[in-house]
Formats: C-alpha cells, sequence, structure tokens
C-alpha cells in the first residue's frame, strides 16, 4: 500500500501549528518537523514511478495531412 503523502503533511503542519512556544525547545521541535516535511516531499518525489501500459491512439488515414495545432 502507497504511503499517503497528503494525510502525512496534514499531520505535520498540525504538529508544526501546535508549537506555538517561543522557547528554545520549541523552535527547535518546530525545526525538526520542517526537517521531516522536507523528508516526505524528497520520498515521495524520488520514489519509482508507477509502470504504465501507454496504449497507441490508432491513426487516422485519410490521405490528408493532419493539423496538430488549430492556432496556424
Amino acid at each position: 500500500m502507497p504511503t499517503n503523502f497528503a494525510s502525512v503533511y496534514a499531520h505535520l503542519e498540525r504538529a508544526q501549528a501546535e508549537l506555538t512556544g517561543t522557547d528554545p525547545a520549541t523552535q527547535q521541535l518546530r525545526e525538526a518537523v520542517g526537517l521531516l516535511v522536507d523528508a516526505a516531499l524528497k520520498a515521495e518525489f524520488s520514489a519509482k514511478p508507477q509502470v504504465c501500459e501507454i496504449i497507441p491512439f490508432p491513426q487516422a488515414e485519410t490521405g490528408r495531412p493532419t493539423r496538430t495545432s488549430h492556432h496556424g
């Protein structure tokens, strides 16, 4: 089962929001949670992509060239 990164971010953001103190320990904890958010982002975007099957689109054989854009 893949990790639900949206849920991970929501929990970490909530934890960081609860750390409202101005003392050094609270500031250190907020930085640690920030590092966890960074690590989660890195894990999410460095994961191997899922293998997908590419299904070719059938070519129309009308005998005339097809335009790829309607802007030109």
